[in-house]
């Protein structure tokens, strides 16, 4: 894989509403619809309602039941464009056509109730000849814009609702038809407003589509962010010619914490070798990694397979410890994805829990995945290469799962601490606590380095069988001579326990099951 400098080229894709063809609106004005339209509506509730408080106060010349009539049909209509823009069922693009309905209703409704008075004299019920009308024609695409020509029609169409009110209010012998001078002379601002509303919406529309181009990333575009980090963000996305989503992961310049041309291009340099690594890993329980590069603003971003689960973090948080039988499943996966990188020469060095994942995994449930090698270190490039592409006394890790080695400083740093910290999160998932905690980042370093853990079974309710105790604290030993020496010996001891056979796919499959129904 290479670096990719080339600007992004990729169009827009919805593919929920139109498969793998280009949409004709930007997709973030389709994922912002709802609430722009949900606003008009409600915007306009409170301004007809103060509308007619005021007509009402002031003795307008206008009777009851015309007054009263439109307020309700412009209640109605308004509330029913807001009901229908909370409906999720409703595709966006159908939604903007219905509020392009929308206005020009609302505008007959103003019209018919209100140009008689504009049209036939010279009562000053506008502004600058601008009349309610045109200026509804102008604020409305501004507010929610549309395609060009739909928005040249609704537009046009808003504005010529006045001298259409006027006709038929003539043909009802309601009223009379003005002078053509007059009617020259009211319809003019009303056009003119119908042709900056075009304009005006173009520019709003181009300004999404700029904000929608911004968002490509090689052959891929970013929809909706699933969370952040320190190191920057994961969205959701969609690859140009392949309808499979993606996870990717976006690394700024800034987030490096320097704006050093040179320690920038350092860091970056660092990241494609880590990605480079990662993506030669063929473990089912690593995460797989489909493309990296940077964005013509400098942005290094990973694309990953999007996953349907729950990071061990979120698990206990939210469902608190679990058992033993799980707990080892988990960690034998984990131990297979380790196993693999530790043979390439790769240390993870920030196995934590929010970096492994739970997952549904086509018919396999329980499926773990090993995330983020992120700031992998690889063995075979020797002290002297690691050292020109890490920063200076930087940390690395996280500190609740750092091992004691990392924390001091001292000797090689292999395998056996990525054990360390996988030892950590067994003792997460067994009793839903910290090995250790502290006031302070630094007071929790410094526990792993000096401090003697308690054992899981005594900071639990629930029976922690011995032999998995054992396991556990051995891997916790401040001396990694004397934990398991490799992944794969940690994953048979894990295996000889025979606790694992606990928790079978049955179990699995209606802790999953559950989840769903909870969740919908």
């Amino acid at each position: 894989m290479a670096f990719e400098s080339r600007p992004p080229t990729l169009e827009a894709f919805d593919f929920a509403t139109a498969g793998a063809r280009r949409p004709s609106l930007p997709i973030d004005l389709l994922q912002a619809v709802r609430t722009r339209l949900q606003i008009v509506a409600i915007v306009i509730i409170v301004a007809t309602g103060l509308s007619t408080l005021v007509s009402e106060l002031t003795g307008f010349a206008q009777e009851e039941e015309v007054r009263y009539g439109s307020l309700a049909v412009e209640w109605t209509l308004s509330l029913v464009l807001f009901g229908l823009a909370r409906w999720s069922s409703i595709r966006p693009a159908l939604l903007l056509d219905l509020g392009l309905v929308y206005e020009v209703l609302i505008a007959l409704s103003f019209s018919l109730t209100g140009a008689q008075i504009r049209w036939l004299t010279d009562d000053p019920a506008s502004f600058m000849g601008w009349s309610p009308i045109a200026v509804w024609a102008l604020i409305y695409p501004i507010i929610v814009p549309n395609s060009t020509r739909k928005t040249a029609i609704a537009s046009f169409a808003t504005v010529l609702t006045e001298p259409v009110a006027i006709s038929l209010l003539a043909l009802s012998d309601l009223s009379v038809l003005p002078t053509a001078a007059a009617f020259i002379r009211k319809l003019w601002p009303n056009l003119v407003a119908a042709v900056l509303a075009v304009f005006v919406s173009r520019i709003v529309y181009q300004l999404g589509e700029q904000v929608s181009e911004a968002r490509q990333l090689g052959s891929y575009h970013l929809e909706s962010l699933l969370g952040k980090g320190g190191m920057g963000e994961v969205w959701r996305a969609t690859h140009r010619m392949l309808a499979r989503p993606a996870a990717v992961k976006l690394i700024r310049s800034e987030a490096l914490g320097t704006d050093d041309p040179e320690s920038v291009t350092r860091a970056l340099k660092r990241f494609e070798r880590e990605a480079q690594s990662t993506a030669a890993l063929r473990s089912p329980h690593t995460i797989e990694l489909y493309d990296f590069g940077i964005s013509q603003g400098g942005t290094f971003y990973y694309v990953m397979e999007l996953l349907d689960g729950i990071d061990l973090q979120s698990l206990v948080d939210q469902h608190g410890h679990q058992p033993p039988g799980r707990v080892v499943h988990i960690l034998r996966q984990a131990c297979h994805s380790l196993a693999e990188a530790h043979d390439a020469g790769m240390i993870h060095r920030d196995v934590k829990p929010a970096n492994i994942f739970l997952c549904r995994y086509g018919a396999d449930y329980d499926f773990t995945k090993v995330l983020d090698f992120g700031i992998v270190k690889h063995r075979s490039f020797g002290d002297e290469r690691e050292a020109q592409l890490t920063a200076v006394g930087a940390f690395t890790g996280t500190p609740a799962y750092m091992p004691p080695e990392m924390v001091l400083g001292a000797g090689e740093i292999d395998g056996r601490a990525d054990l360390y910290s996988l030892a950590c999160i067994g003792y997460w998932l067994l009793t839903g606590q910290m090995v250790f905690t502290g006031l302070n980042p630094m007071a929790v370093m410094a526990a792993h380095a000096h401090q003697t853990a308690a054992s899981p079974s005594s900071r639990t309710d629930q029976p922690v069988p011995a032999d998995l105790d054992a396991l556990i604290m051995r891997c916790l030993d401040k001396d990694p001579a004397r934990r398991p020496q490799s992944a794969r010996e940690l994953s048979r001891e894990l295996v000889a326990l025979g606790i694992e056979e606990q928790w079978t796919e049955e179990h699995a499959r209606a802790w999953w099951t559950e989840r769903d129904a909870i969740s919908t």
